[in-house]
């Protein structure tokens, strides 16, 4: 074989390795289609980005991405290698943010959530801790993320946050 026609085939297959990678726009259209398949299907490199494991064998995770001016949070299950997962929940928050608020992972009510590393994420607000001047915040709205049903469940009762770093 020919130094060629090996670079030509080399060449094919690296093509089709990345023909199916990173395929998914993250448009509002893009992201709504992600259910079910895997997170890495999206376009692009992503500059802001947490992720909190929701339980101790790191099934399911809640990552949030944002770029472009969206800011999207998803529900993701195994595998979770080289921050990829499959998105069970879609959660845009986009259109919901206003001014000042930052998406908060260490939020509780009354009975859920906390500010417990093995409790970060169950408990998602959007919360205005005025430019890091106020360590606890009450969100202006929350979800509670519903690990059995696999998605993203609108919480009515008040939700207080805790907006310090996530160290353990």
């Amino acid at each position: 074989m020919s130094r060629s026609s090996l670079l030509t085939t080399v060449l094919v297959l690296i093509s089709f390795a990345y023909a199916n990678a990173g395929d998914v726009p993250f448009t509002p259209a893009g992201i709504a289609s992600l259910k079910g398949r895997d997170i890495c299907e999206l376009q692009g490199t992503f500059y802001s980005k947490v992720g909190v494991y929701l339980d101790g064998r790191k099934e399911q995770a809640v990552k949030y991405l944002e770029r472009d001016g969206m800011i999207v949070v998803f529900l993701l299950g195994k595998p979770l290698s080289d921050n990829c997962g499959i998105v069970h929940d879609v959660l845009d928050l986009t259109p919901l943010i206003t001014s000042g608020e930052n998406v908060e992972f260490k939020c509780q009510t009354d009975t859920e959530g906390g500010a417990t590393w093995k409790k970060w994420g169950h408990v998602i607000g959007l919360a205005n801790n005025q430019r890091g001047t106020k360590r606890f915040a009450t969100a202006r709205l929350a979800w509670r993320v519903n690990v059995t049903e696999k998605r993203f469940d609108p919480i009515k009762k008040p939700v207080r946050c805790d907006t310090s770093g996530y160290e353990d």
